[in-house]
């Protein structure tokens, strides 16, 4: 039986499949093989200086075209070509719609990572409206997302849908086994933090993440566990080094507990799962507009408890008293240092709540799971 033809076109950019790239790659690269023993699936994306110009990901064919002006010309005579059943647009509305217009007898669904690319510059949203509206549908990663694109576009004819995102449990190392605390002291030797209890971030360096936040509950963790590190692990872009404004600003705050905080670089997956293996503590004090947020699920495979925000799509993820503590976010400046006080004193809790999210994830957020709901959107089951 011949398999529905799905074309899943990236925002241009970031190269794919590569270490360096945003979440949005790291998803399509994690669910694409999964999904292709039943679709007939190509993805096309950003072509590097030195890249191939079709290379494979888990299998399915990665075509590779120009970036910048030339991604969406290239990205529509490939598509003319082939002529898919069905093209999975990520994170870019225009795209989408352009697509659409120049297709308009294949199915064409946008799937969206965050509230980023819905923000219209009008009150009322209206010219984003009438593109969204040719299109055939829209995928969201949370219930919040939803929920979002539906308030700000009152009466949009089209099917949203939910797939939550997952994670890989192979790439990661609970920490509450054998291996894995082995693993840590070893780990934890070799860079000098014996005897330390870590809160760890991972993401990017930038306003939204709230770092600045968290740096600023400092001092009154350490009043109380007076060997606690707080390690930042990320920067403000994925590709390229350097500092922005607000990273300095950062790096200021830090300035005032040099004993307290350190700061790590990007690191691309899998190999950031290093990282989860030497936490206590995951903090993700991310504003109210995160969609879903790949660390939770991270560090909840890692066996680690979250303290978040409830906030966002955060509470569809993270369980609070099970695997995490979420804070309301009307009380979150006040509130953070104290949740993660009450982590940091209480072993058996941590251990409970770490083992409690690496049995959400078994259960509910493997890639797997969000694969199949991937291939059921497009047979339309």
């Amino acid at each position: 039986m011949n398999r529905t033809n799905v074309a899943v076109v990236t925002p241009g950019s970031f190269v794919i499949p590569s270490g360096r790239s945003s979440s949005v790659e790291r998803v399509i690269e994690k669910i694409v093989p999964l999904a292709s023993d039943r679709l007939d699936i190509k993805v096309f994306g950003k072509r590097g200086e030195h890249d191939n110009i079709r290379e494979n990901i888990g299998g399915v064919p990665c075509i590779r075209v120009a970036g910048g002006s030339a991604y969406y010309p290239s990205i529509l005579s490939h598509l003319k070509s082939w002529q898919p059943e069905a093209i999975d647009v990520h994170n870019r509305p225009l795209l989408a719609y352009l697509i659409k217009e120049n297709l308009p007898g294949i199915k064409v669904i946008l799937t969206l990572h965050s509230t980023t690319f819905i923000r219209s510059r009008d009150s009322s949203g209206s010219h984003l409206m009438s593109r969204l509206r040719q299109l055939d549908g829209i995928v969201v990663n949370s219930d919040f997302l939803r929920r979002e694109v539906l308030r700000r576009f009152p009466g949009l004819p089209l099917p949203v849908h939910v797939n939550h995102l997952g994670v890989s449990p192979e790439d990661f190392m609970p920490r509450w086994t054998p291996a894995g605390e082995g693993l840590r002291q070893a780990r934890m030797t070799e860079y000098g933090w014996n005897g330390r209890k870590v809160v760890l971030f991972v993401g990017r360096l930038i306003p939204e993440k709230g770092v600045h936040v968290l740096l600023k509950t400092v001092p009154l963790v350490v009043r109380t566990h007076p060997d606690v590190l707080f390690v930042i692990v990320g920067s403000a872009f994925y590709n390229r080094p350097g500092e922005t404004k607000y990273v300095r600003h950062l790096k200021e705050l830090a300035s005032l507990w040099p004993e307290h905080v350190v700061f790590q670089p990007y690191t691309p997956y899998p190999r950031v799962a290093d990282w989860y293996n030497l936490a206590d503590v995951v903090a993700v004090p991310s504003g109210e507009e995160e969609a879903f947020g790949l660390v939770n699920v991270e560090a909840m495979v890692s066996g680690i408890p979250v303290i978040a925000s409830d906030t966002g799509g955060i509470p569809e993820v993270v369980e609070h008293g099970r695997s995490g503590l979420l804070i309301p976010s009307d009380h979150f400046d006040d509130r953070l240092a104290e949740g993660m006080i009450m982590l940091l004193s209480d072993d058996e809790l941590r251990r409970k709540m770490g083992m409690a999210g690496t049995e959400a994830i078994r259960n509910r957020f493997r890639w797997r799971h969000t694969a199949d709901r991937f291939v059921s959107i497009f047979l339309n089951r």
